[in-house]
């Protein structure tokens, strides 16, 4: 079985493959950069939750949903969409950060950029799981 076969509960490395011409290398490359990327927003998703900057909150939220639905990453997804929907239908909020929603957030954030570890591991100890690419 490949690598983008495995089944996986927090993204679809399947779809993500497809994405990039089935290119297991590309897949590769793109889950190297969001594992970095994650570590990145989530430090200024909590300072921005600290600080009480709701517009930078939102505005970070909608970017990380996007990144996240290339990914597939569905409850991650709905989990970010809660938070901006939540900054959206009160701009003056001002959450704490035990606030449900963000410790939701942040637990799937923590299994997905796990998920992504193992898949990176896997991949990289076996580069014969791809198929498409060139030797």
């Amino acid at each position: 079985m490949s690598a983008p076969d495995q089944p996986k509960a927090h993204f679809d490395p399947v779809a993500l493959c497809a994405d990039l011409g089935g290119s297991m290398s590309a897949v590769v490359k793109v889950l190297e950069t969001v594992e970095s990327w994650l570590e990145d927003i989530r430090a200024r998703l909590n300072g921005a939750v600290d600080a009480g900057d709701m517009p930078q909150v939102s505005a970070l939220a909608h970017a990380l949903r996007g990144s996240l639905a290339q990914l597939r990453a569905r409850s991650a997804v709905e989990r970010v969409h809660a938070l901006e929907a939540l900054c959206k239908a009160d701009p003056g909020i001002r959450l704490r950060a035990d606030h449900p929603d963000l410790l939701a957030l942040d637990r799937e954030l923590d299994t997905l950029a796990a998920e992504i570890a193992q898949f990176l591991t896997a991949a990289r100890s076996a580069p014969h799981m791809a198929p498409h690419d060139p030797a």
